[in-house]
Order: C-alpha cells, then sequence, then structure tokens
C-alpha cells in the first residue's frame, strides 16, 4: 500500500494512492521545517529569497531503475498556474510558489508518480518524497504512430535528394512520411507548391508556386519534379504506414544545470460557454486555432506585465502581471482579421498587425493599443497604395527604430511597410527576392531593419537612410530561417531547420566583416525557431518538438561553442517566439498546446529571481542594445 503522509499542522489533503509512493511533510520556514523518518536533513529552502509571501517545495525522488532529470510538476489549482522543476541526483526543489492548493507529480521516461495533493500558504517549505513506478505514458510519445530510422522511412535514391535539399528544409523530416497519398495527391500537393494554378489567381498561401521554376531559391528543375514524384509514389502510397523518424541520439542533458532551473506556466483560462472561442459567431469557422485559445508572441512593457497575442477567436491580446497571475484580456478591434506579433514601444503603446485572419484579402492593419486609456488608438492600413499587389496579403513581425518608427513585414507578400510617426505616412518597399517571405523583422543599433526570408534562408538589410536592400546569404543555402535577431555588438543571429541528415543550426553574420559563422546544432533534426541574446551574452533559441522528443529552449554559449538544452513542461507543444529578460528569464508561449494555453517562462537558475515581473535590460522594446534617439 502507498502512503501519504503529514505532520499534524500540515495543511496537505491526505489521499490514498497507488501504486506510487509520495510524502510529503510541511513546515514553516519560521520553524525551521520538520524532519523525514531518519533521513539527513538540508536547511530549509528559502522561498522566493526578497520575494515575500512565497512558499518553496523541496524533496526526494527514487524509482526502481537509474533516471536522469526527472520532471516534476506542481500545479497551483487556485490559480492555474503551473511549476516545473527537476531533479539533480535525485533531489529537487522549487521556489517563489505563490500560495494555493497544489496538485504534484513526478515524470521521467517510462516512469511516473500519482498525482498528489497539498496546500502551500505564504512562508511554508514543503518537504517531499516521491517514489516513481513504470508508466508506459510517461515521457515519450510518437501519437501512435510506427517509428523507425531515417534510413528505413527515406531510402537511399534520386527522389530523397531532392526531398532533402527542398521539401525537408522546409518541412522537416517527418512531413511526407506521415502523409502517405495516391500517384495523383502527390501530384496535387507538387502542383501547390509548384503554383500550377496561379496562371488564373494569386496566391492564397505565402508557400504556394514557392518552387516555382527560374524565381525559386531551390533547385527544383523537371527531373527533379519526376525524381520526386517516383520516390514519393514508391515509398509513401496509398497503402504505406504513416511513420516518423526515431531520435536515436537523445536530447543531452546536464542534470546539474537542469537541477536548478524552474520554469512557470500562466494558463490562458478557458472562455465560458456562449462566449470568446465558444460564441455562436466562431462555432461555424474552419479555419486555424478556430475554438481554442492560442498564445503566439510575448512582450514586456516598462511595469513588469507580459503582452501576449492570442491568435484563437475571437483575436485580442492578453495582459499578464507575472507577480500575482492576473490576466486581462482586450478584443482587437476586428476580432477576426488575423493576428501574429507584439511589440511594445518606449511610450509603452501595444502594437500588433492584422495577420491572415478569417478574411484574408481584407485590408491589414498596424494596430496601436493604450494600456493607460485602454483604447486601441491607431489603426493605419499599411499599403494604401496597394503596392502588394497580391489579392490576399497578410502582416506580421513588427520593429521600431530609434525615431519611434515602426516597420511591418508582409509574410504574405513579400514587402516591408514603414509607417512614419512624425508623418503619420505609410511607405511601402519590396524585398529584393522574387517570392520573398518576410519571417521576422527587427532593428539594429543603426536603424538598419533585418528581415530573415524564410524563402530560402537570406536575411535582407533595408538601410532606413537610403532605402536600400542588401541581401546576405548564410553557408547553408538554400534553408529555412523564420527568426532573426541583434546582439550587443550588433551581430545579427539566426537558426537554420535541419534538413534530412543535415543539421540544424546557429549562424552569426557579423556586420564588421559582412561574414558568416555557423554552429552545428548537437540535437537531432534541430528546428530552431526564435533567438535572442542575454544580458551574459548566451543565444537562446527555441527548438521545436519532435514525435519522441520534447519541445525545448536552447543556450548557446559563443565563448565555449557549448549548448545547453531545457526540456519544456509541455511535451510536444512547439513555440515559435521567446523573449530574454535583463535577469536571463526567457519568456514564450506554447503555441501548439491544445489543452493547456500559456503564458511561460524559464528561469535558468532560480537563486538569481528578485522578481516575477519580466523587465528589458534596456526597456521596451527589448533590443539587447541601447536605443539613441527619442
Amino acid at each position: 500500500m502507498s502512503v501519504w503522509t503529514m505532520t499534524p499542522s500540515s495543511r496537505a489533503t491526505p489521499r490514498r494512492t497507488s501504486p506510487s509512493v509520495f510524502v510529503v511533510v510541511l513546515g514553516s520556514l519560521a520553524a525551521g521545517g520538520c524532519g523525514l523518518g531518519g533521513a539527513a536533513q538540508e536547511a530549509p529552502v528559502d522561498p522566493a529569497g526578497p520575494i515575500a509571501g512565497m512558499a518553496a517545495v523541496s524533496g526526494t525522488v527514487d524509482a526502481p531503475r537509474p533516471f536522469q532529470a526527472a520532471q516534476v510538476y506542481l500545479r497551483n489549482v487556485d490559480k492555474a498556474i503551473g511549476y516545473m522543476v527537476f531533479t539533480d541526483a535525485g533531489r529537487f526543489r522549487a521556489v517563489a510558489l505563490l500560495p494555493g492548493r497544489y496538485e504534484v507529480r513526478v515524470e521521467a521516461p517510462g516512469l511516473a508518480s500519482e498525482v498528489e495533493t497539498l496546500v502551500l500558504a505564504a512562508g511554508d517549505a514543503a518537504e517531499l518524497t516521491a517514489s516513481l513506478r513504470d508508466s508506459a505514458d510517461a515521457g515519450v510519445s510518437t501519437g501512435g504512430r510506427v517509428s523507425a530510422s531515417y534510413d528505413e522511412i527515406y531510402p537511399p535514391g534520386p527522389g530523397r535528394v531532392v526531398a532533402e535539399e527542398v521539401c525537408m528544409a522546409c518541412h522537416g523530416q517527418n512531413f511526407l512520411s506521415t502523409r502517405p497519398s495516391s500517384e495523383g495527391g502527390w501530384r496535387t500537393r507538387i502542383d501547390h507548391m509548384v503554383g500550377s494554378a496561379l496562371l488564373d489567381r494569386d496566391a492564397r498561401s505565402y508557400a504556394e508556386g514557392l518552387l516555382g521554376g527560374r524565381p525559386s531559391a531551390f533547385r527544383f528543375s523537371r527531373q527533379d519534379r519526376a525524381d520526386l514524384l517516383a520516390y514519393l509514389v514508391e515509398h509513401f502510397g496509398p497503402d504505406s504506414t504513416p511513420r516518423v523518424v526515431r531520435t536515436d541520439r537523445p536530447m543531452p542533458l546536464d542534470e546539474a544545470v537542469l537541477g536548478t532551473a524552474m520554469y512557470i506556466e500562466y494558463y490562458l483560462p478557458p472562455d465560458p460557454p456562449g462566449q470568446g472561442v465558444n460564441a455562436p459567431e466562431y462555432a461555424d469557422l474552419t479555419v486555424p486555432f478556430a475554438g481554442r485559445r492560442v498564445g503566439q508572441d510575448v512582450r514586456f512593457d516598462a511595469d513588469g506585465n507580459v503582452w501576449l497575442t492570442d491568435r484563437g477567436y475571437p483575436h485580442r491580446l492578453v495582459k499578464l502581471d507575472p507577480r500575482t497571475g492576473e490576466q486581462t484580456d482586450y478584443e482587437l478591434p476586428d476580432p477576426d482579421n488575423g493576428i501574429h506579433d507584439v511589440l511594445v514601444d518606449r511610450d509603452g503603446i501595444v502594437w500588433t498587425a492584422e495577420h491572415e485572419g478569417a478574411t484574408p484579402s481584407q485590408v491589414k492593419r498596424l494596430l496601436g493599443f493604450n494600456p493607460r486609456t485602454e483604447a486601441w488608438e491607431y489603426q493605419i492600413p499599411m499599403d494604401p497604395e496597394h503596392v502588394v499587389r497580391n489579392t490576399d496579403k497578410w502582416l506580421q513581425s513588427l520593429a521600431v527604430d530609434s525615431k519611434g518608427n515602426i516597420y511591418v513585414g508582409w509574410i504574405m507578400g513579400g514587402a516591408l511597410s514603414k509607417w512614419d510617426r512624425a508623418t503619420n505616412e505609410v511607405s511601402v518597399f519590396r524585398l529584393p527576392t522574387s517570392q520573398a517571405i518576410a519571417y521576422g523583422v527587427v532593428a539594429d543599433r543603426d536603424d538598419n531593419i533585418w528581415i530573415a526570408q524564410w524563402s530560402g534562408g537570406k536575411l535582407a538589410k533595408f538601410d532606413t537612410t537610403a532605402n536600400q536592400w542588401t541581401e546576405f546569404t548564410p553557408p547553408t543555402f538554400p534553408a529555412q530561417v523564420r527568426r532573426l535577431n541583434v546582439d550587443a555588438q550588433n551581430n545579427v543571429w539566426a537558426g537554420i531547420w535541419a534538413a534530412g541528415k543535415r543539421p540544424g543550426a546557429l549562424a552569426r553574420l557579423d556586420q564588421t566583416t559582412g561574414r558568416f559563422t555557423e554552429w552545428a546544432i548537437p540535437q537531432q533534426n534541430a528546428q530552431p525557431y526564435d533567438v535572442m541574446a542575454d544580458a551574459d551574452g548566451h543565444i537562446w533559441f527555441a527548438d521545436s518538438p519532435m514525435p519522441d522528443r520534447a519541445a525545448a529552449l536552447g543556450r548557446f554559449d559563443p565563448r565555449d561553442e557549448t549548448f545547453t538544452f531545457y526540456p519544456r513542461p509541455q511535451f510536444s507543444a512547439d513555440t515559435p517566439k521567446i523573449q530574454v529578460t535583463r535577469d536571463g528569464a526567457v519568456w514564450y508561449s506554447p503555441r501548439g498546446s491544445r489543452d493547456l494555453p500559456a503564458i511561460g517562462v524559464l528561469y535558468p537558475d532560480m537563486d538569481r529571481i528578485t522578481t516575477l515581473g519580466a523587465y528589458y535590460l534596456n526597456g521596451p522594446p527589448g533590443y539587447a542594445f541601447t536605443v539613441a534617439g527619442r
């Protein structure tokens, strides 16, 4: 029989469980804590250092077989906040816990504990002991699909070369193998990428026509098409079983480093019946993200609040006060016309731009929200002269220069729009590469605007003084580059996705020399998304999950060229965007989560937590360098 015991003064709720063992002893910091069954005791953990009114938990985890960096989940059910820490040599601790009722569980690959409950008050320090048992559901999942080695799924042949150099550069190694189809089905898919229908209409997605012959960054001749089609029909025909590539090299983990880390996720509250995503006007929507809340991008204001774009319907901004967990929603002026990135300028205005939405052909605007008045004070059409000639055109990423001018990239449209703050005029500048997909827009310290071109992998610089473009091609080309950022030395960083057996990489462009340096990421099929430097010069990146490998945040140290990985609490939820505080905390939103949409943060060293507020090193908009000017 399993055991759940406590001292008479404990606030925990007893519950009989089976088959794992979970023991909790609760004590107050003032009383010095309570002992555990004759085991040697450590000093009580300070729950939050200088943060008053918090609680702490520490403890031990054992199991019938060896494990490494088990994940300890502590969920505050009163405030809908989740915490996750890792074990180091079987020990764990968590600090800065808001008081309330908690559910606690522990997982490691193939091992799990039962869920137990306890109540923490301000100043409490709980000591827990958990015993793990075998669990087929813990740690990894392929969604019921067969897994096999890369070479088993993709046998050598001319078509594999095309798939690796063209298809996998954008789609990754599991896209083709999980979508069996007939020859006609594969022809239709290839026709979409080639743009066979574009003689009669404009493209309806930013990837349609990406392989359209001579303008393409990817080599894709008629022979390539024939080889690819034959290969796909042979190996991924209608009778083939959907398969995923098995991760043969586990994520490298440094248990000692992970033992000091802590995640917090502030869950987005579900909408009541008949409201929000459950409102009748959204019941029949069939567009992406309908019917659920979907966090995308996060930014911080000067007061330590975190702002999030929610791409569910209705679209809204979410303001989180991480010190209390309180959230406030603000619907967009047109709540079904699209949303993606967010930006907070130095005046505190929260900017976002309209994306695809339920009406892709509708006019897309730059929107500015004033938190002081709680009003959308700016609604600016960003292509008033119809310079972008597509029927469907969508805005996405934003940047602000030292004069307060806002720049927005057309992810569907291949252009950059500028709103001039002084004149209130909008200018539109087409990207120099045909079919360019602007996926990420940032400013450097010289007021140049940089764009990652998803369609091939170039980086484009826009000189805002001369209105002149310069493109830079990294050594790995063509490739998928979705985001970029600038460090304190004005170097430009971007992540490059893996393609087949070609590893993913981080690329740095030194603006003083014009030279690229690339570092291969020691993670099988790495898919580095957003990148950002911290105050210590580390480069952080979000790495997308694989079917049998957790989503993670990665950290690269350019000084010793080492990588460190931090598996995220939600195993399979991708995270496109990150932001880093002055104290080194990394904020994100698990966009791919269907059950627990949230605003999340990783504290790489919980002992450095001095506030739960989120502050930039140099204030909004969050650049690694000091912004001169206004």
